[in-house]
């Protein structure tokens, strides 16, 4: 079996970051203006705290008239890390961490620190990657056996005999010269 893509070959740097003291309404602001689903939450010690994402965000905006919520802060209503990706996990278990939750992005921990982030889309382009490269190896492999067993012209008896050892050489001739 091929080995499958590591996580550290598609994951993209960390994104930008944000604290767990910052004010609702400025991290509300930080997502609008960099048009981004999510952000992490790190701490003072360099550690991911939490995942700030939209669906976060809209949740206060939609009470924010009801409720004075001046002094909230993002670690009031940010949401918990509960699946997290390592750099040598390969795509499709990263797929299935995906899978088991409802996060668009996912972090890419090394121990505790955030070193990058893959998102769903990023994985879907993986996969079809993956998928492309796959079928274009099983065509090549389909070609190359139709060639050896059924040499249509010359050319690829040429080819053929380019590419084979001389015991294949005669083990696919041995027979033929005898009728």
């Amino acid at each position: 079996m091929d080995k499958l893509p590591l996580v550290r070959n598609i994951m993209k740097e960390a994104p930008p970051s944000i604290s767990p003291d910052l004010p609702v309404f400025e991290a509300v602001d930080k997502l609008v203006d960099k048009r981004l689903a999510g952000i992490p939450v790190i701490d003072s010690q360099n550690r991911l705290v939490g995942f700030l994402t939209e669906k976060d965000c809209l949740r206060v905006q939609t009470i924010a008239h009801q409720y004075n919520l001046t002094g909230s802060t993002v670690q009031d209503i940010m949401s918990e890390i509960k699946e997290a990706l390592h750099p040598e996990m390969d795509l499709l278990t990263a797929a299935s961490h995906f899978m088991a939750c409802n996060f668009p992005t996912l972090p890419v921990l090394d121990g505790e620190t955030m070193i990058g982030s893959i998102s769903r889309q990023n994985m879907l382009v993986a996969i079809s990657a993956m998928h492309k490269q796959k079928g274009m190896n099983i065509q090549q492999d389909r070609d190359t056996i139709e060639k050896v067993e059924n040499p249509s012209s010359i050319a690829s008896l040429q080819q053929l005999v380019g590419m084979s050892s001389r015991e294949q050489l005669a083990s696919v001739f041995g027979g033929r010269h005898t009728r």
